[in-house]
This record gives C-alpha cells, sequence and structure tokens, in this order.
C-alpha cells in the first residue's frame, strides 16, 4: 500500500509541476533593434527547365542573440505566388509563431513549381516574390526563378552588373529560336551583333547599384569597335521590349536603360520594335546609324535621341513618349522621311533640335557644333502650341545651324517669336501648320496612326523614289503621295 502511495503522491507531484510550469510565460526579446540574419538576401533558382520542374531550395535564418525570438508571421508577397513554403512542417500561410531559440537557428523550405514551356504570361521568364518575416519590424528575402526556356545574356546570375563582351571582330548571331533574356547590363565591342528576322528580346531592367555607381538596369551599349544589325522584315519583325509581359506593363514607360549605339560604324534597324525604355535609341557623338520601320513607343524619354550624331531615319513611327518623340542635341547631321511622331506629353515637343552642349548648370559657358537637318514627308503631331522646337544659343547667328522641312505637317506657334526662330517659315516648304480640328490618323485613342479617310495627310506629300512603299508595305502612288509613315488604302 505504502508504494502505490508513494507512486500516485509522485504522479501528482510531477503533474502539478508541469502544470505550473506550462502557466509560466515564455520571456522573448522584445527591443525594437532586433535584427535576423539570414544565409541570402535573394534566394535563386536557377535551374534550367526542361520539363514542368518542382525545385526545392532552403533558407537559414539565425537568432544571434542570447534570448529567444518569436516570429510573429511568415508570409509571400504575392498571394498567387509560383513559390511556396514550409517551417517547422507548417505550410498554410501565413506561419504564425515560430520561436528561434537563443543562438539558434531555423529552415524555411522554398518550393517552386515552374512549367517552362507555358506562355510567358502564365510562366514569365523572371519570376520574383518576396518572403516578408516580421518580428518587431519587417525583413524581407527576395525570391527569383526563371520560368521560360530562354537564352539568358550573359547569364542568370547577372542582375545589376555591368557585362563587357566581346567576339574579337566576329559576327555574334542571335538565331536561336528560343527568345533571349538580357539579365544585367551588357558592353558589346569588337563585334557585330547580329539580331535576324523574328529575333525576340527581352529585357529585365530594374535598378542596378554596384562600383559603377546606382543606374537603371537594361542598358544595351554598342562600344566603338562594334556594330549592331537587326534584320527584322514587314513579316517577322524584331521585338526588343521589357521582360514583364502582364497585360498591366504593357503600356509601363521606363522599365529598362535602352540602345546605345557610340559606333561610327554601319549601325542599321529595320522593322525592329523598341517597347518600354527609358530611351530608345541613343545614338552618341560621332556614331551613326539608319533607323528604318521601326515603331518605338512608352519610352520615359526620348524615343531617338541623337547627340552630334548621323541618323538617317524613314518609315518610323514614334508615339507614347514622355519626353521628346526625337532629340537632336550638339549639332549633328540628320534626315528623317516619311515619319509620324506623336507627342502625347503636354511638357515636351514631337521633335526637339539644338547645335550646342552647356558645360555649366546655368549654361553660361558652351560648346557649338553644326547642325544639319533635312525633314521631308514627316508628320509632328500632339496637343502642344509648338510640336517642333529649334534652339540656337546664339539666336542672332543662326548659320550654323540649317534645318529644312519639306512637304510636313507641324504645329508652329510661340517658336515664330523674336529671339527664338522668327524665320522658321523660311526654311519651310509646301508644309501645313494644321490645327487640332484637322482630321489626321484613324484614332489616337486606340494608338492607331494610319490615315483617316478625310486625313488631310493624303495625297499631298512629294515622291522619293528611294521609298517607294510605306511602312506596311503599301506601294505609294508617285503623282499622289502621303504624308507620314502610312499611305492612305481605301
Amino acid at each position: 500500500m505504502k508504494t502505490a502511495y508513494y507512486l500516485l503522491t509522485s504522479v501528482i507531484c510531477i503533474v502539478t509541476s508541469l502544470i505550473m510550469l506550462s502557466c509560466n510565460e515564455i520571456d522573448f526579446y522584445e527591443g525594437d533593434d532586433l535584427t535576423l540574419r539570414f544565409e541570402v538576401d535573394t534566394l535563386m533558382f536557377d535551374t534550367v527547365f526542361t520539363e514542368v520542374g518542382t525545385i526545392t531550395r532552403s533558407l537559414k535564418v539565425y537568432n544571434d542573440l542570447d534570448e529567444r525570438v518569436n516570429i510573429k508571421s511568415i508570409n509571400l508577397s504575392n498571394p498567387e505566388s509560383f513559390f511556396r513554403l514550409n517551417v517547422q512542417g507548417f505550410n498554410s500561410l501565413p506561419i504564425e509563431d515560430i520561436v528561434i531559440q537563443p543562438e539558434d537557428s531555423i529552415y524555411i523550405f522554398v518550393e517552386a513549381t515552374i512549367d517552362p514551356d507555358a506562355p510567358v504570361s502564365l510562366s514569365p521568364f523572371v519570376i520574383s516574390d518576396e518572403i516578408t518575416i516580421e518580428t518587431q519590424s519587417t525583413q524581407t528575402v527576395h525570391l527569383e526563378a526563371f520560368g521560360q526556356n530562354a537564352n539568358y545574356i550573359p547569364s542568370k546570375e547577372s542582375a545589376g552588373d555591368f557585362t563587357f563582351i566581346t567576339c574579337d571582330m566576329q559576327e555574334w548571331v542571335w538565331d536561336d529560336p528560343k527568345p533571349y533574356v538580357i539579365y544585367g547590363s551588357l558592353f558589346i565591342d569588337s563585334c557585330s551583333l547580329i539580331l535576324p528576322a523574328g529575333c525576340q528580346v527581352y529585357v529585365h531592367g530594374g535598378i542596378a547599384d554596384n562600383e559603377i555607381g546606382v543606374y537603371n538596369d537594361g542598358l544595351i551599349i554598342i562600344g566603338n569597335s562594334a556594330d549592331l544589325q537587326s534584320n527584322g522584315t514587314l513579316e517577322q519583325p524584331v521585338r526588343i521590349q521589357t521582360d514583364r509581359l502582364e497585360e498591366s506593363f504593357q503600356d509601363d514607360h521606363g522599365q529598362w536603360g535602352g540602345l546605345l549605339l557610340t559606333s561610327d560604324n554601319d549601325n542599321r534597324l529595320n522593322y525592329t520594335d523598341i517597347y518600354h525604355s527609358i530611351v530608345g535609341v541613343r545614338v552618341d557623338s560621332a556614331a551613326n546609324a539608319t533607323i528604318t520601320n521601326c515603331e518605338i513607343a512608352y519610352t520615359s524619354a526620348n524615343a531617338i535621341l541623337g547627340v552630334h550624331s548621323t541618323i538617317r531615319g524613314s518609315n518610323n513611327l514614334v508615339h507614347s513618349t514622355l519626353s521628346h518623340g526625337i532629340n537632336l542635341v550638339h549639332g549633328g547631321d540628320y534626315t528623317f522621311e516619311h515619319c509620324t511622331i506623336y507627342n502625347s506629353s503636354s511638357q515636351t515637343h514631337a521633335v526637339n533640335i539644338n547645335n550646342y552642349k552647356c558645360l555649366d548648370q546655368f549654361c553660361t559657358q558652351a560648346l557649338k557644333n553644326r547642325f544639319d537637318g533635312v525633314f521631308r514627308n514627316c508628320i509632328f503631331s500632339g496637343f502642344n502650341s509648338d510640336e517642333i522646337w529649334i534652339d540656337d544659343i546664339d539666336f542672332e547667328d543662326n548659320s550654323d545651324l540649317v534645318y529644312f522641312f519639306d512637304h510636313c505637317i507641324m504645329r508652329i506657334d510661340e517658336l515664330l517669336d523674336p529671339g527664338l526662330q522668327p524665320n522658321f517659315f523660311e526654311s519651310v516648304s509646301q508644309s501645313l501648320n494644321y490645327d487640332l480640328s484637322d482630321s489626321l490618323y484613324l484614332s489616337v485613342d486606340s494608338l492607331d496612326f494610319h490615315l483617316d479617310t478625310l486625313s488631310i495627310a493624303i495625297d499631298i506629300g512629294k515622291y522619293i523614289s528611294s521609298l517607294p512603299v510605306d511602312k506596311d508595305g503599301n506601294l505609294r502612288q508617285s503623282d499622289l503621295t502621303d504624308i507620314g509613315c502610312y499611305e492612305y488604302v481605301n
């Protein structure tokens, strides 16, 4: 009996002790300076997918304190994420009240399921999300995976990097049927970059922060000893645009750096559509480019920027820019024929011209270069009173700023003021200074810049034998040519 009594007493004491212990509150560190340490700040899933794949990676989270830490919540930023989490057996988000013991750690397991052959709307090129870890503050870990079978140039690990590429004066032909995704920024030199008809190029963009500084990622530079040959056709244009293909991004501006041509070699872009960049094409000092049958749109700065350069442009459509459609500065030699430029910004102009470069903030000192420009059969349109702006720092002597507008449609008003270009129309031949009530395009709202039935641009152009067809491949009539990149077709 005594043995049973002592055994019962011992059990009661143990149970009582456990109950009392469970009622004691566990102390956690509650200082506002709490910071957890992560194994990495970006968890990358860099497997090359060839079929639908489920890949799991782990992230270690450290508590470097000598006290317990309570994680209030672990979650994903995107509720419809490609990623899933598992922490200590819990996988229903948000995962709450996870304890890390003093000077200990936990694992967060991350799984991604991706179909690399699904449409890019369902499986984008670059898939991003964030793990949010909430304690007294919120910390994040970036997640990144690659959803499409594509050529990632230069690699999947080059975001935010500036990569120098050379091919020893040979050709680098992007003729793989899979798309090309630019990840980071490229400086291509000693190389002829060939983009064949139908080539699809997507640029990741974002903000880069490295030893060079902080800048917009996704810049493609063609160096002094290189050239770019973008050989699109009417049936198979080359396309260069953002890799964000969701519908909400299709009219966004400035998502990647743009093209920068610094070479005086023979750079050519034909039937090449450039969308969503900061600057569409910048042709730098002493460089030259021939730009034909291209559409450049959704730029946060200029669609075409010429800086003391040489540009020949024809049958081009420029629209939906947040700055000048064509910006020609610090002089140069330019010819634009049968181009349609629509300016949607109230703060800028369809085309801007000057022949100088300021050397200080207030332009008390400047360098001047001769400007020569010919514009023929072009439309410079928009809602501003002036869609052509010409600025000569020495307005009393225009001898080194020479321009000629021939058979163009334009809007001109304040440019004629004294001190600007009061003699502008002396350098204009058979052109129209149109009113906003005049009909031009089928539908600006729908971004359809084909000519309306009643368009004032019909049959008043000058036939140019070297441009017998329009941007759509329609024949122009030698005696009844239309102005702009499109010929009116009944």
